[in-house]
């Protein structure tokens, strides 16, 4: 009897001992193929619980009237004001549908090993250096960039949606060159559709130095020599 008594023990020890050596400090609440595929468009959570200087963050705007960065622990949203501008305001809080996050942010200095970048490049240099680590990973990237495509999120009123081409009605893109700012993103292998698309490990939005543009980022081109990346756990 005794030893049942120990051998569940030591199983119950060893056990919470993997669980907190594995413990992430990125959060995720709500689900993208909720709102992409069910319309779930109500936000879940309020950036305001989030306000302290280690938060980053990212997602929609509810009912997808905008994009959402968390820059540390200052919540910023973009708003589409026609095809070729959008507006950037700083507000005490917003809600998001769904919205992936880190309060806890230990950021470290990553070596970069290519010359030039592209989004998928830098994901599979995180998947490459993070090979061992499975859990998600907070991605700051600062410095000039080269070439960058992004969108913001601009659902008409009124709109339904049950599909991701229906939920990207209104969606408007920018391109832009020689931008100087930071890219905040998320990566993750276990959370396609969830905060990933169905297509990729990783999901990230910019925001400018100057807090003049902010967004999705779907195309992205840099010099390794012009920024500076730093990964959390």
């Amino acid at each position: 009897m005794l030893k049942n008594i120990i051998y569940i023990f030591c199983v119950l020890l060893f056990v919470s001992c993997t669980k907190s050596t594995n413990t992430s400090s990125i959060k995720v609440v709500g689900e993208m193929r909720d709102v992409m595929w069910k319309g779930d468009l109500k936000g879940k959570i309020a950036t305001d619980s989030l306000n302290n200087k280690e938060t980053y963050g990212l997602g929609p705007i509810e009912f997808l009237k905008g994009e959402i960065v968390v820059f540390e622990g200052q919540t910023y949203v973009s708003k589409v004001i026609d095809s070729v501008s959008h507006q950037v305001t700083k507000i005490p809080s917003v809600r998001a549908p769904f919205f992936v996050y880190s309060t806890n942010s230990d950021l470290k200095v990553v070596e970069l090993t290519l010359d030039n970048y592209s989004l998928k490049e830098i994901e599979e240099q995180i998947d490459s250096v993070y090979k061992n680590y499975d859990q998600p990973l907070l991605i700051r990237i600062d410095g000039v960039f080269n070439k960058m495509k992004l969108h913001s999120v601009n659902l008409p009123e009124g709109k339904q949606v049950s599909s991701p081409d229906e939920a990207h009605q209104g969606l408007t893109q920018y391109e832009l060159n020689g931008i100087s700012g930071s890219l905040i993103g998320f990566f993750s292998r276990h959370h396609k559709a969830v905060f990933t698309h169905h297509d990729s490990f990783f999901h990230a939005h910019f925001i400018s130095d100057d807090r003049q543009v902010l967004g999705h980022i779907d195309e992205l081109d840099f010099n390794s020599s012009n920024v500076t990346i730093k990964v959390s756990k």
